[in-house]
């Protein structure tokens, strides 16, 4: 409610305060398709797998890292649907090596059934009576980018870019705040090398 008044201070009219949760829900899926930080990373270890496939969670947006754990940790390569396909049509039993994502499936082959880690990026969760992190760490970002979605509607467009040009800013504050927390990066070969 704190945002909706904001924005609605913001733009001046009190003609536009119905339409206001669907600019935050309008940037909400903005911030989403944007984001890929820290805060989103979540790991999934209870996924539920038969003949090799298993439903992806439901705020799921981006896989980071599937490991099986075996007798040994077992990081799985991902290979596109139709390679998995041909390299494995009858979808033997085994130990997994790769594992590919069909919609809202992930598939491993060979197939198993054991534990696994499941690393990947998750929805930032819709604002309604709770508060997520992006709106604790970044309430600016939630004002700018619901003003943009509301000017978009009222077609007020030099107001619009103004507002998503600060938008812009602030994700690029965020992203770069994220990799200060990530370290230095090198560059490892896993296995043997000449």
């Amino acid at each position: 409610s704190e945002l909706q008044t904001a924005v609605a201070n913001w733009l001046a009219r009190s003609d536009l305060t119905t339409y206001i949760p669907d600019f935050v829900t309008i940037f909400e899926a903005n911030a989403n398709r944007r984001l890929r930080v820290r805060q989103m990373e979540a790991t999934n270890t209870s996924m539920s797998f038969s003949s090799g496939s298993a439903t992806l969670p439901t705020d799921y947006l981006l896989y980071r890292r599937f490991t099986h754990i075996g007798d040994t940790r077992t990081e799985l390569q991902y290979e596109h649907p139709s390679y998995l396909q041909a390299a494995y049509p009858s979808a033997p039993a085994g130990v997994p090596a790769l594992f590919t994502i069909e919609g809202t499936t992930i598939k491993l082959r060979p197939t198993t059934v054991s534990t696994f880690e499941f690393d990947y990026y998750q929805k930032i969760s819709a604002l309604s009576g709770t508060v997520n992190w992006l709106f604790s760490a970044h309430p600016d970002i939630y004002l700018f980018g619901s003003l943009v979605e509301a000017e978009a509607f009222g077609v007020n467009d030099a107001r619009a870019a103004m507002w998503k040009t600060r938008v812009e800013m602030i994700y690029d504050e965020i992203e770069g705040l994220d990799n200060l927390t990530k370290g230095g990066g090198q560059m490892r070969a896993v296995g043997a090398t000449p």
